[in-house]
């Protein structure tokens, strides 16, 4: 394969942000002395956004702290998720060296490369000529990964792999990752596994390696890998993230508390901090709720797609932890931030009744309620959001109406037990709470039983009771993971055994669009995916 040519540095249009427009002038000049005369200038992220989307930009040079507002971070997040750069474009951060720790820890999207003020006109040619080789060189496997054609990013990555030269572990790690996407988990840990007799000391090969295994259902060996993985590279926060992710599929509430804190200790950014929140919210530990959501909250403010899922948290930690006036105010704010977002301004609301009973406004609680109530079917809430509205219910003296609430998120997550754990404590404290814990722990058990009944019949090779079972289930369900994930692959093996193939395809179909709407990046739905592809493809 022949490496595209860099483009000459003259020839770059620059995109250069930073807040100080003497700073902004110094690495312009910088700039001229190496050749590159079209400099774009940028004080804040909105000026950055406007010239990403306007003009084609060759290469950013930003500050990471841009003063009141978005950081850089938070901007090259916006930038790169939004796919208003191509992926061959460098991005570097040119800032202070106090800040070289936030900036190797940042998070999901990582910069280029980091050069520490003051620096040299030689330091940085240096800088942009190496990192423009190199993604210049890197072009056919960066356009294929971002064009998200997997199948295409297997090919052109085996061809990097291939290669024997410093970006042969570049190739390798593409193809894994596809593999991946791809749902070939047996495959993608053989590649992992070829990264690693290179180097067994790369540590992104040696969590997605566990990664492979757990997706495989070998979650028991992966958490193993896992643990020696955290002990040997103890600053390695996406290793704690899947352990976080595994203690919470097995309902280790102790265990998920500790990862999250540790987590977001290394990397203290919104997305950490958020986690750990919700993680102590569902524990029940709300004092570092409110702490952690606070940080959160502050992280976020200024991102540049504002959401309000902190917000919502923290009012309801706030409630929890005895400060509803606190909690009152941040509700109101946020209904006035969210004006055209129905969820928000109808969870708002849902929270100032808590807020407004817990200050002893009885009267005004339930008429918000009532309010909630009336209009509880114009709007579709998630879990967490349902067992919120729960909280309210049953605080106002609705308390069949937070009973229904807590019943259907039982049924819908028996299979997941911190889930089950946040809907029991939606009900502490409430004259129903005995009734409705046997209530959840009742739902988990019906479940149970319809899964066994359904994979006996499977078993026994009667595919039309099994999809009789499943339905049933789903109806009962119909948000249910498990059920989803079992009915899918029924209909899919139906397609060639039951006639009415067609049918079968098109329910499938419909039940992985419900999967992958409400778990876009699960192991079993890309798998599902992946049946469903074959199948289908063979009729």
């Amino acid at each position: 394969m022949v490496a595209a040519q860099p483009k000459p540095t003259s020839a770059m249009k620059v995109l250069v942000i930073d807040d100080q427009q003497q700073v902004r002038q110094i690495i312009r000049e910088s700039l001229y002395r190496l050749g590159i005369r079209t400099v774009v200038m940028a004080a804040n992220a909105q000026d950055a956004m406007r010239a990403m989307r306007s003009d084609m930009i060759d290469l950013v040079l930003s500050d990471y702290n841009l003063g009141e507002g978005t950081d850089g971070q938070q901007l090259l997040e916006a930038a790169r998720s939004g796919h208003l750069l191509s992926p061959v474009v460098p991005w570097i951060f040119i800032t202070a060296n106090s800040l070289k720790g936030d900036i190797l820890a940042a998070g999901d999207y990582m910069p280029d490369g980091y050069i520490v003020k003051p620096f040299t006109d030689q330091l940085l040619s240096r800088y942009i000529e190496a990192l423009s080789a190199r993604k210049q060189a890197l072009a056919p496997l960066l356009m294929a990964v971002d064009s998200r054609r997997w199948e295409h990013v297997l090919t052109v990555a085996e061809q990097f792999a291939e290669r024997r030269d410093a970006l042969s572990i570049e190739g390798l790690k593409h193809k894994a990752n596809a593999l991946m996407r791809l749902a070939r988990f047996e495959d993608a840990r053989e590649v992992y596994e070829r990264a690693l007799a290179m180097n067994s000391e790369l540590a992104w090969a040696q969590l997605g390696h566990a990664q492979a295994l757990r997706a495989m259902g070998k979650a028991e060996e992966a958490h193993k890998q896992l643990k020696r993985l955290t002990f040997d590279q103890p600053a390695f926060a996406a290793a704690y993230d899947t352990l976080l992710e595994i203690a919470e599929d097995r309902g280790d509430q102790d265990e998920a508390l500790e990862l999250a804190r540790k987590v977001a200790d290394l990397v203290p950014n919104a997305k950490r901090k958020l986690k750990l929140g919700s993680v102590a919210l569902t524990a029940g530990d709300n004092e570092l709720a409110v702490k952690a959501l606070e940080s959160a909250v502050a992280k976020s403010r200024h991102a540049v797609v504002p959401t309000p899922g902190e917000s919502l948290l923290l009012a309801q930690a706030l409630v929890n932890a005895g400060d509803p006036q606190k909690a009152l105010g941040l509700a109101g704010e946020l209904a006035k931030r969210f004006p055209n977002q129905a969820n928000t301004q109808y969870l708002a609301k849902a929270l100032s009744a808590q807020a407004q009973g817990k200050l002893g406004n009885a009267a005004a609680a339930a008429e918000l309620m009532n309010e909630l109530k009336a209009h509880a079917g114009e709007v579709e809430l998630d879990e967490s959001g349902k067992l919120l509205l729960a909280r309210t219910a049953l605080s106002t003296g609705q308390e069949d109406f937070g009973q229904q609430l807590i019943s259907e998120v039982a049924r819908n997550n028996s299979d997941r037990p911190m889930m089950l754990a946040a809907a029991m404590r939606a009900a502490a404290g409430t004259a129903r709470e005995a009734e409705l814990r046997e209530q959840v722990m009742a739902a988990g058990k019906v479940l149970e039983g319809s899964l066994q009944q359904l994979q006996a019949a499977k078993r026994s090779g009667d595919l039309a009771r099994a999809l009789e079972i499943g339905e049933a289930a789903l109806a009962q369900s119909p948000q249910h993971f498990s059920v989803l994930i079992e009915l899918c692959t029924l209909h899919l093996i139906a397609m060639t055994r039951l006639g009415s193939a067609s049918e079968h395809a098109d329910r499938a179909r419909a039940l992985l669009d419900r999967l992958e709407s409400s778990n876009p990046d699960h192991d079993r739905v890309a798998a599902a995916r992946k049946f469903f592809r074959e199948r289908v493809g063979a009729l």
